[in-house]
């Protein structure tokens, strides 16, 4: 009888960790949708913002080679605006918790695969990030940076990208939503650097800048840069929220499993006991006539 209590202790636990689950998977999904909407139509946005930003790129590299053609300056093959520390960064979209599917830990291995192939700096966002990476036991320096999973307050983010803006080459891994069922760690690679080389390639459009091309290009490239981490961050958020929602399903689905597993081994555990009780009975019948 021992083991159908125990059995049926483990059910009750079962059934509350169910409770539990779907909870998390309704807050998930309601993350999700919030997140969803904006982050889809953002993504329209920054990719043509970013089309501009190669046109201005543009624009300064043949403005670039016109002076070199007059002798006004001497020649280059790739120069910056701002002010950068001649370094290449890795940064990794983590977490502070866990419970978020395989997304975090798909987009934790395409960032270690760089970090131990090569030199760059290191640099991680979220708790659980950090807690992944201390247990790779590598002799690596790193930076980390604290940033709330859902509502993140504009200063967290603004003291990241102050730290990350001075390399000269930007490495950003986070998951990227494909739609609710898969979600894929990425790559965002941010360059400083402006080709001025001449092999770039021919854009069609005209403009006219004002105050200056050189003033426009700053512009661009300090504002650019900060929309497009605040996309890659909303992009990792909607990422986790669509994994989580995933894994919370699936935890649900194992544990209807086991629930059946169990209710049947206890069934069967009471069929025993009450056989046994029977026949118990039975042989004092028996043994008293």
């Amino acid at each position: 009888m021992s083991n159908f209590n125990q059995l049926k202790e483990e059910i009750s636990e079962l059934n509350t960790i169910s409770m539990l689950v779907g909870a998390y998977q309704d807050i998930a999904s309601l993350r999700m949708r919030k997140v969803r909407e904006n982050v889809l139509k953002n993504r329209e946005f920054i990719r043509k913002l970013d089309e501009i930003f190669e046109e201005v790129r543009v624009s300064y590299a043949r403005e670039f080679q016109k002076l070199v053609r007059e002798k006004k300056v001497g020649n280059a093959k790739e120069i910056t605006l701002l002010s950068h520390n001649g370094k290449t960064v890795s940064v990794l979209l983590s977490a502070n918790t866990g419970l978020y599917g395989e997304i975090v830990g798909s987009t934790f291995r395409k960032f270690m695969n760089e970090v131990e192939a090569g030199t760059t700096e290191v640099t991680i966002v979220g708790r659980h990030g950090l807690s992944l990476f201390l247990n790779e036991g590598i002799n690596r320096t790193y930076s980390y940076f604290d940033l709330d999973d859902y509502n993140f307050l504009p200063q967290q983010l603004d003291e990241i990208i102050r730290h990350i803006v001075q390399y000269q080459e930007i490495h950003v891994f986070y998951g990227k939503y494909v739609n609710v069922l898969k979600q894929t760690p990425e790559m965002l690679n941010v360059s400083a650097e402006i080709d001025v080389s001449g092999k770039t390639e021919n854009k069609r459009s005209n403009y006219i800048f004002e105050p200056s091309l050189e003033k426009i290009l700053m512009f661009f490239e300090t504002q650019m840069f900060a929309s497009v981490f605040d996309q890659t961050v909303r992009e990792s958020q909607l990422a986790k929220h669509a994994s989580r929602v995933v894994a919370m399903i699936q935890a649900e689905q194992n544990i209807k499993e086991r629930t059946g597993k169990i209710r049947l081994e206890a069934l069967r555990a009471e069929h025993r006991f009450m056989n046994k009780k029977q026949t118990n009975s039975l042989v004092s019948v028996y043994a008293n006539r």
